[in-house]
């Protein structure tokens, strides 16, 4: 398998260019309803004869009126569409690439030493024991755009989310659809949808290197809300979670330093799509990186990801930087006497985002969820074999931080993962020392019972 990261050029190779009229595509263009409809029959005000699973139906039509905006504005509907999709898919998916998938030197071209937002705890907060403060996960979130990029299929397609939308199209898909298949997700067609779509944007400026519109296309639009669409593509379809690395980076630097200022050494028991390593390699005095993950694919591209570090000009930076890779679950090297016998006592600090249970399931390797599907089993043959294992190779003295947060199933099950990895961390030895509130908004950074979210929780040997 050649692994590399995805090029402009490689990113548009999955949308080939097309031709098509606007009246083929009015007709073609499929809204994924229960009961599908094509763009030209979206805008009926009366039922629709038509067949759905073999049989004639009349299906109820979806405008609510001659006062629904979508049928008022519906040749603007229609433009706007085409020209997103045909007439110049390859800019405006450029654009997106631009903004979602590219990224430059990240020794010259990311910064590496701004401040994350912190709200210390008030006098009341202070009563939740050990409750630090807050702390804000968007501070130079470009970082994201090396593990979109190299793991693209991996987080918008091939991991299975389960606790965020209904939705089964997973958000690459969902572009392929589009795209390459004319079928549009219902949600992008509901009123709120369009009315993003069609909202004027007084910060886009008229572009000078749009192509020009094909002959006879009078709809064309020079300030095109682009945006919004895939702003909603990130909002709709299902994809994995990234852990920001620079907010890693700035926990290595701060939160989770150590007595002694060189020779760190840091250890995660999952690779968490490179989050990880990249911190890693822009963080001063750590000089040894072990980590884990059962995905083979995400393995390659992790120690891809370094090689790539050490080949970057400037290399003083990061020649002295020792990774090593582990492709196995990481509750077997509770067994493993070489690893133990090597590693004892040897790390600063072991760092982790566990999986939380079954709220994304991967496709790849010996997941812990496919070993041990029954919860209470999941806790106690994953998470603490995990555990000693780390307690064990951990240095006196050293911490153990895992990020971490309840969570609900669409069915409304509820897990509390933070009280019990918890009580297995203390059971397996470590001393609870403290937590943070980390929110994926900067402001306002505020804790109320409907606004918690993950925490960084900290403890030592």
């Amino acid at each position: 398998m050649s692994i590399g990261f995805l090029t402009p050029e490689k990113f548009l190779a999955h949308f080939p260019l097309v031709k098509i009229s606007r009246a083929e595509f009015v007709k073609k263009l499929i809204i994924n309803y229960t009961k599908p409809l094509t763009l030209e029959n979206a805008f009926s005000l009366t039922p629709i004869k038509m067949k759905h699973k073999g049989r004639e139906i009349n299906r109820r039509p979806i405008m609510r009126g001659k006062d629904d905006e979508r049928y008022i504005k519906q040749e603007q509907v229609i433009d706007y569409f085409y020209q997103m999709v045909v007439t110049h898919r390859h800019y405006y998916l450029r654009k997106f690439y631009e903004a979602y998938f590219c990224f430059k030197n990240p020794f010259e071209y990311m910064k590496w030493d701004s401040k994350v937002d912190l709200c210390m705890p008030s006098d009341e907060d202070e009563k939740e024991r050990g409750y630090a403060g807050n702390l804000s996960l968007q501070k130079n979130d470009a970082s994201r755009r090396m593990v979109r990029n190299l793991f693209y299929l991996e987080l918008l397609h091939l991991t299975k989310v389960t606790n965020t939308v209904k939705s089964q199209v997973s958000f690459w898909q969902g572009l392929d659809n589009l795209y390459n298949r004319f079928i549009l997700e219902d949600r992008f067609f509901a009123p709120s949808s369009i009315g993003l779509f069609l909202r004027p944007k007084k910060t886009i400026k008229a572009p000078t290197d749009i192509p020009k519109p094909p002959r006879g296309f009078k709809g064309f639009n020079l300030r095109l809300n682009y945006h919004n669409l895939f702003y909603l593509f990130q909002g709709y379809q299902p994809k994995a979670s990234i852990i920001n690395p620079y907010f890693i980076h700035w926990c290595l630097e701060n939160v989770l330093s150590c007595s002694h200022d060189d020779g760190k050494k840091l250890f995660t028991p999952v690779l968490s799509w490179a989050s990880y390593l990249i911190a890693y390699m822009h963080s001063s005095g750590w000089d040894h990186y072990v980590g884990v993950d059962v995905m083979p694919t995400v393995c390659e591209k992790v120690n891809f990801l370094a090689e790539y570090y050490w080949d970057l000009p400037n290399t003083e930076k990061h020649e002295d930087k020792d990774v090593d890779l582990y492709c196995q679950p990481s509750e077997l090297l509770a067994k493993d006497k070489k690893f133990l016998s090597k590693y004892k006592g040897y790390f600063d600090l072991v760092l982790i985002c566990p999986p939380y249970y079954n709220m994304e399931i991967y496709h790849e390797g010996q997941q812990s969820i496919d070993l041990y599907p029954n919860y209470q089993d999941w806790l106690i043959k994953y998470w603490l074999a995990t555990v000693k294992m780390c307690y064990h190779t951990c240095r006196i003295g050293g911490q153990f931080a895992m990020i971490v947060n309840n969570y609900y199933t669409l069915s409304g099950e509820f897990y509390p993962l933070v009280d019990d990895l918890t009580k297995l961390v203390k059971k397996a030895g470590f001393k609870y020392v403290k937590f943070y509130y980390l929110f994926n908004r900067a402001s306002p950074l505020r804790v109320n019972k409907k606004d918690r979210t993950e925490r960084l929780v900290i403890f030592r040997r």
